[in-house]
Order: structure tokens, then sequence, then C-alpha cells
């Protein structure tokens, strides 16, 4: 037995979700597979440098805008919609001494508040998936990217509807029952105009995201006063979702994709 939900729905039980001290517990800071060394990853793979200008679309709490700024040198606008996100982001990059790298400013996806031909780089972690229209959010990107500037994006990819034993507390909180498969992101970016599309398989996070969880989970039930005030009462025995999740990504039915393209180089002008 499946379940389907729609994007939005998704997008409003991930946002309500990750508000949850649990989560960043057994996620970590950046929320997504990979964590800052995917966001590394993403990067190079950008060709983002010292010089770029770099849009983090759905930043979060700038973890990642941070990690950009501080390791490539870049400057580094985060755009997300949710307000708390976006305090908690100028908060713990003024106590990294960031800020003259980094600015974080309130938008949609579907929406960029920024002109045209503005930035050499957007990025977009584990988020794509839950836009409620992601051919938009894409044309947007496409918009604001210069000619020849370059999308990096990282996210969960499924060939096959989810199964229901995922549709619990640890189920939505991954997020992935909203997303498209491999084919389904590669003709996004083309429809979007985007070309040289490459698309890499990064299943080597989920691996690392559930063994974090399971040690994580083990710690806590070590620890009856953190359990009564980190775990959620709907909780439910997890040790057998993560199992089905681990089967279900060793089928090939879901897993984690890593990709990059680039805009046109002609301007929108000529």
């Amino acid at each position: 037995m499946t379940v389907t939900m729609s994007a939005n729905a998704l997008a409003s039980c991930c946002a309500d979700l990750y508000e949850l001290p649990i989560v960043e517990y057994l996620l970590g800071q950046s929320f997504h597979p990979g964590g800052t060394k995917l966001t590394r990853q993403l990067a190079n793979s950008a060709l983002v440098s010292r010089k770029s200008s770099v849009l983090d679309v759905a930043c979060g709490n700038g973890t990642s805008a941070r990690r950009i700024a501080a390791d490539f040198g870049a400057s580094v606008t985060g755009c997300d919609y949710s307000e708390l996100n976006l305090k908690r982001a100028v908060t713990s990059t003024s106590a990294a001494q960031l800020e003259h790298q980094t600015r974080f400013v309130r938008g949609s996806a579907e929406k960029l508040p920024f002109a045209a031909e503005s930035f050499d780089v957007a990025l977009c972690e584990c988020s794509l998936c839950l836009f409620d229209d992601r051919s938009t959010a894409l044309a947007e990107m496409h918009r604001v990217l210069k000619p020849g500037g370059r999308i990096a994006i990282s996210d969960f990819f499924l060939e096959a509807p989810v199964p229901k034993s995922l549709d619990n507390l640890l189920g939505r909180i991954l997020c992935v029952a909203a997303a498209p498969s491999v084919a389904g992101y590669r003709d996004s970016l083309a429809r979007a105009g985007f070309e040289f599309i490459r698309i890499r398989n990064v299943n080597w996070t989920l691996a690392e995201m559930i063994k974090r969880i399971r040690n994580r989970l083990g710690v806590l039930a070590a620890t009856t006063a953190a359990v009564e005030t980190m775990l959620p009462a709907d909780w439910g025995d997890v040790a057998p979702v993560l199992a089905d999740l681990e089967r279900f990504i060793a089928g090939g039915a879901a897993g984690y994709l890593m990709a990059t393209a680039r805009r046109n180089c002609r301007s929108r002008d000529s």
C-alpha cells in the first residue's frame, strides 16, 4: 500500500516538523543528507570561487551559506520564506563574524526577490522536491543567474511510490514523498533553459544519515529524561522504519542526487 500527499501539504508538514528540537539533534544543523561535506562538493561542482556571487535558495538557518562564505570566500545571499529561519541565520552569521560576506533575504523560491542576472551560482539543497511549483522555481533560478551562471542541486529522488511503512513522524521528517525521478529532474532543468546537465548519485549521504539517526536514537534511549523531553508522543518504533528505508534505497526505488547545470551564455536582452 502506498501513500500520496500533495507537495503543498508536504512542504507545510516539513516546515512544522523542522521546528522540533529532535530534528536538529538527529539530522544536524544542515538538515540535509551529506551535511556541509556535500555542500562543499556542490560548491566545487558549480565552480564557486572568491569572485562568485552565490544565491542559496531555501537557505534554512544559513549553515550552507556560512560554509560557502568561509571556505570559498564567496559573497553569499540566503533566501528563505521562514522568518524564524532567517532570524537564526542572522544570529549565527553574526556570531561567526561573516556578515561582510553573507546576507539573508525573505522570499519565495517561486518569486525570488532579486533582479535578473544577479548571481553567478544558484544553490538549492534538499528543498526543490517540496516546492509547490518546481518548474516556476527553476525558471526563477534561471532568471536570476547571469549568462553562463551555474545551478547546483542536491535532493531526494523517487523511482517508485513511497511505502506506507514510511508514513510516520520519521518518514515525514525525511520529506521524500513528493520527490521526482532522476529523469524528472533532468527534464525540469532542461525545460527551465539549463544545459550541460550532470546528475550524480550520492547515496552515501543517506547511508551516513541513517547511521547518524540510529546512533543518536541509541543515545536518547539510554537517557530517560532526554526521551521524555525530545521525542514526540507519536514517535513510535523507528527501528523498522529505518530498516524499510534502507531496503527501499537499496532496491533503487529512492536515493539522493547531486545535479549541476549551466544557464546558456546568452543575455535575456541579446
